[in-house]
């Protein structure tokens, strides 16, 4: 029943969630990014001093470095480019799906799902393509909205099956005793 409860929360949450707080958390993790590049680069330069290979930590900690820099500095572009690329996979993920429904030999359940499923990945994947920062937004409300529905059955289930342990001990759900 807590995690109910923290779902719902979540859920709350992220019907809430705007688009500046999408970049302000895209920033938040180019931070992060950056202070790992960092944190890589002190490891190379140690490496180095200690005429240990440093090479590729050296290689490694630039790159994390400046790609957490480039999101700190442009979070809206950099959160619009991983979007696209995004939305260009999901579409050629869902064209995947429907070529191999179109080569399922026979009569398979479930086709009518396969064909759903790649129908709606390519929409997705139109969407984030031509829209991305909005598509993340309406995604995000959606996902908000499905964890508060999660989060009341999760609680529902918990007193269900709180009822049941009492009725296989032996006890009466209705007493005040098993309240």
């Amino acid at each position: 029943m807590i995690n109910g409860l923290i779902a719902i929360l979540v859920g709350i949450f992220l019907l809430f969630f705007e688009k500046d707080m999408i970049k302000e958390l895209v920033r938040y993790i180019g931070i992060g990014i950056a202070v790992v590049g960092a944190l890589l680069l002190f490891a190379a330069i140690r490496n180095i001093k200690a005429d240990k290979q440093a090479g590729m930590l050296l290689f490694e900690s630039i790159l994390t470095l400046v790609i957490g820099l480039i999101i700190v500095l442009f979070p809206t572009f950099s959160l619009n480019v991983f979007l696209i690329i995004i939305g260009v996979w999901a579409v050629i993920l869902g064209i995947v799906q429907l070529a191999i429904l179109i080569n399922i030999k026979g009569k398979i359940a479930g086709k009518n799902i396969l064909l759903f499923n790649g129908l709606l990945t390519i929409v997705l994947g139109v969407m984030l393509f031509f829209e991305p920062l909005t598509s993340v937004v309406i995604l995000v409300k959606i996902l908000g909205a499905f964890a508060i529905i999660f989060g009341i059955l999760m609680i529902y289930f918990g007193f269900v099956l709180k009822t049941i342990k009492i009725v296989l001990e032996g006890g009466d759900p209705s007493s005040e005793e098993s309240k």
